[in-house]
C-alpha cells in the first residue's frame, strides 16, 4: 500500500545551532573592551588561531618587510660613504664592493638574510659600518625564522586537524534498550592509527528557570554515555554506539516523542582522546537538535564476518543508518510509572511516518515512506 503524505502546515524554521555537526561554534562575541590589546598579549595563540591566508600573509610579509628594511640601510651607507660615485675605481674601498644602485642593496639584503653565501656583491670588512649592520641581520633573520616558521609548523601539527577522521553518526536514536529508554548515537574513527585512552561526555543544552524565576537561556545539563560495558571509556578499534539511560536523574526523563519536534534542546557530544602517534590531545564535537533525534529508531549493524577471508568487516555505507525499533511513545516517567505500556501498530506506523514527513521539508529523502508501510504491514501479518 502506497503512502501519500500531504503537507500544508508551515514549518517553522529552526534556529541555527550553538555547534555546527563539524563541530565549530556558532557562537559570535561582542561588546569585549580592548580585545585587539588582550589578543596581542597572547600573540602566539593568537597567530596560531590565524586563518591560512593571514598566516602565509605574516610569512612573507614578515621576510620581506626585513630584507626591505635592510636594503635601504646598505643603500644610505654605500651612499654616504661615497661607493655610487666611485664605481669602476680601483683605488676606492667601497663598504659593499660592486653595488652600484638599489637593488644591488636589496639582492644584498636578501643574500645576507638567507645565508646562501655572496657573489660578486660582498661586504668589505675596511668599512666601519659595515660589519656591525651585517651582523645586526644575520642576528634579526635567525630569530625572524624561528618564530614564524616554528608558528607556521605548529599550525600544521594542530592536533585538532584529527577531528576529521572522527564520524558521528547524522542522527541519535531513542529506542528501547533492556526494557529501558535509551538515546543512542554512534561515533567511529576511519583511520588504523587509533587514539588512546578515549572517553566521551556530552551536555544538553535548553532553556531554564530556576525557583527564584531567573532564566537560563542556555542552561547545560550532563549528559552522561557508555559503550556497551566500557563505561565512558572506548576503543574505536570499530564504530562504537554510544548509550545515555533515560533515568530519574536524566535531563531527558520528561521528554515525549511530540517534544523532538518543537526545536526545544540541543544535545552537544564530545570525544576527547590522546593521537596514538603523536601524544598529543585531541577534542571532537558534534551537536544534535531535538529533531535530529529519532524516536522508534536504532542504527543497524556495521560489522560484517566474512567466513572466506577469516575477517571482520566494518560496512560504512551503512554508518549513518536506522531501522524501526518497537518504542513506546511515552516519555521514560510515563513509561516507569507503567512498565506494561507497549506501542500499538497504529501509533508508532503514524509516528515514525510523521517523522520522515517532517525531514522531508528540510531536504531529506522520503523514499522510506513505502519501506516503512510495508514493514508494518509485514508485522501486522505476523502478529494476525
Amino acid at each position: 500500500m502506497d503512502v501519500v503524505i500531504e503537507n500544508k502546515v508551515k514549518v517553522k524554521k529552526s534556529r541555527r545551532t550553538l555547534l555546527r555537526k563539524e563541530g565549530k561554534s556558532n557562537v559570535t562575541y561582542r561588546g569585549i573592551e580592548n580585545k585587539n590589546v588582550k589578543y596581542m598579549k597572547d600573540l602566539y595563540v593568537t597567530l596560531i588561531d590565524l586563518k591560512w591566508r593571514w598566516a602565509l600573509l605574516i610569512l612573507f610579509l614578515g621576510f620581506f618587510l626585513t630584507q626591505l628594511m635592510f636594503s635601504v640601510v646598505y643603500y644610505l651607507l654605500s651612499y654616504f660613504n661615497g661607493d655610487l660615485d666611485h664605481v669602476g675605481d680601483s683605488k676606492f674601498q667601497p663598504c659593499i664592493s660592486n653595488l652600484h644602485s638599489y637593488w644591488d642593496a636589496l639582492l644584498f639584503s636578501m643574500e645576507t638574510q638567507s645565508t646562501v653565501g655572496y657573489g660578486t656583491i660582498y661586504p668589505n670588512a675596511e668599512c666601519g659600518g659595515t660589519v656591525p649592520v651585517v651582523y645586526l641581520q644575520i642576528i634579526f633573520g635567525v630569530m625572524l625564522e624561528t618564530i614564524l616558521l616554528g608558528f607556521i609548523f605548529v599550525k600544521i601539527a594542530r592536533p585538532k586537524h584529527r577531528r576529521h577522521t572522527i564520524m558521528f553518526s547524522r542522527n541519535a536514536c531513542i529506542c528501547l534498550e533492556d526494557q529501558q529508554l535509551t538515546l543512542q548515537l554512534r561515533v567511529g574513527d576511519i583511520r588504523n592509527s587509533h587514539l588512546i585512552d578515549c572517553h566521551v561526555y556530552g551536555a544538553l543544552v535548553n532553556r531554564y528557570v530556576n525557583q527564584e524565576k531567573h532564566v537560563y537561556p542556555l542552561f547545560q545539563h550532563e549528559l552522561e554515555f557508555e559503550a556497551q560495558g566500557m563505561r565512558d571509556k572506548l576503543y574505536l578499534i570499530w564504530p562504537m554506539v554510544l548509550s545515555h539511560k533515560i533515568t530519574a536523574a536524566s535531563p531527558l526523563y520528561n521528554v515525549t516523542p511530540d517534544d523532538l519536534q518543537r526545536d526545544t534542546f540541543e544535545l552537544i557530544i564530545i570525544l576527547e582522546g590522546t593521537i596514538e602517534s603523536t601524544g598529543e590531545m585531541v577534542q571532537a564535537r558534534t551537536s544534535f537538535t531535538s529533531r535530529d533525534i529519532l524516536w522508534g529508531q536504532r542504527l543497524v549493524q556495521l560489522e560484517e564476518y566474512d567466513e572466506k577471508s577469516d575477517k571482520w568487516f566494518i560496512n560504512f555505507v551503512r554508518f549513518h543508518e536506522v531501522e524501526m525499533s518497537e518504542t513506546p511513545l511515552c516519555s521514560a516517567k510515563e513509561l516507569s510509572e507503567n512498565p506494561r505500556r507497549s506501542p500499538g501498530y497504529d501509533d508508532n506506523r503514524d509516528f515514525i511516518i510523521n517523522q520522515l514527513a517532517h525531514n522531508s521539508t528540510k531536504g531529506r529523502d522520503t523514499t522510506q515512506f513505502n519501506q516503512i508501510d510495508l514493514m508494518f504491514s509485514k508485522i501486522q501479518e505476523e502478529v494476525v
